[in-house]
Parts: structure tokens; C-alpha cells; sequence
């Protein structure tokens, strides 16, 4: 592949980039920031918080067939300190399988992660760290958890798939974006 230059006049290399005209070099820098966190973060504590289990009789007599499972996951950063590095967020895993309309079976798990020595990182790169790399982390706890319930209860549902996450470039483009156009704002 052929590399392309990019000639740009002395007015233009000193505007600040616009949310409809991103910057490369702005997206570059967004992904070096995110690749700073990944490299500095290390994982101090992976701990589970909260289990719910619920189980209605319905789910037992149903046929497969006839069952919808939902996989969903939500991520804070409860408190990121710059200075220090320390950064403690939580993550929830639930699954849901509904028969029809009605939830026949809920199974939900709070984890809360600290990571240590992401020191001077932007707080939006260390959440979109957490989004990816915290559930990655948390995932397979979550999934043996899920597994083990679900042997107990004898539901035989198939297990929860393999995760498979990668950071997203689209992401920190957008993020970029949103950061230009506040900039803009008066």
C-alpha cells in the first residue's frame, strides 16, 4: 500500500477540528491514549459483589423451542483517580430467558474491578478500558457462575457463547468527535 500525504496550508493546521471534519491526527492521539491505558492498567481485585437467581417452574416444562435467553451487561467507573491511578468500577452480567412475553428465569452477578497505575489517562479512555478489557476480565467468571446454576436448577440451557470484544475505532472516533464539538461550544 501507497502512503498518502496530506498538505495542509498554515491556516488550516492551526483550526481546532470540527465534529463533522475529524482530525487524523486527533484520532491518533485518542488511540495512543487508549493504548497508554491498557499498558499501564494492572488488575488488583476481581471481586463478586451480588448474585440473583430466579427460577419460575414454567422454565422447566417448556420446550427449548419456545425459550428467548438475553445476554446484558453493564459497566461504571465508580471512581477513577488520575493522581494515584487507582480506578474501581463496577460491572453486572445478567441473563434473562423469557417464555414469550413472561421472564421464566433471571440470573444476574455484580463484579467490581480495581485497577491500579493508570496514572494521568483521560477519564473517557479509562471507561472505554473498562467497557472492553473489565468485561473480558469478568466474563468468564460470570459464565462458570451461569453454568453451575444452571446444572443446579437442571434448566440444560446451552452455555452462555464465548465473548468476543475488541475495541472499537468507530468508538474513539466518535468519542473524538463529541470532544471537538464541546470544545466548540461557547
Amino acid at each position: 500500500m501507497g502512503s498518502r500525504k496530506i498538505l495542509m496550508t498554515e491556516a488550516a493546521k492551526d483550526q481546532k477540528p470540527t465534529a463533522d471534519s475529524p482530525n487524523p491526527d486527533g484520532i491518533n492521539a485518542r488511540i495512543n491514549q487508549y493504548n497508554k491505558v491498557v499498558r499501564l492498567a494492572k488488575l488488583s481485585s476481581l471481586l463478586l459483589e451480588k448474585i440473583d437467581f430466579k427460577i419460575l417452574p414454567e422454565a422447566l416444562t417448556a420446550k427449548s423451542s419456545e425459550l428467548k435467553r438475553d445476554l446484558n451487561v453493564k459497566t461504571k467507573v465508580m471512581g477513577y483517580d488520575s493522581e494515584s491511578g487507582d480506578c474501581v468500577a463496577s460491572i453486572v452480567w445478567s441473563v434473562e430467558i423469557k417464555k414469550k412475553r413472561k421472564r421464566v428465569v433471571k440470573c444476574g452477578a455484580g463484579y467490581i474491578v480495581v485497577y491500579q497505575e493508570i496514572k494521568d489517562c483521560p477519564e473517557d479512555m479509562v471507561q472505554m478500558f473498562i467497557d472492553h478489557v473489565g468485561k473480558t476480565a469478568t466474563y468468564a467468571y460470570f459464565r462458570a457462575l451461569y453454568a453451575h446454576l444452571d446444572w443446579s436448577a437442571n434448566l440444560r440451557s446451552p452455555p452462555l457463547p464465548v465473548l468476543h470484544i475488541q475495541p472499537s475505532v468507530r468508538k474513539i472516533r466518535q468519542n473524538y468527535k463529541e470532544a471537538a464539538s464541546q470544545s466548540e461550544a461557547p
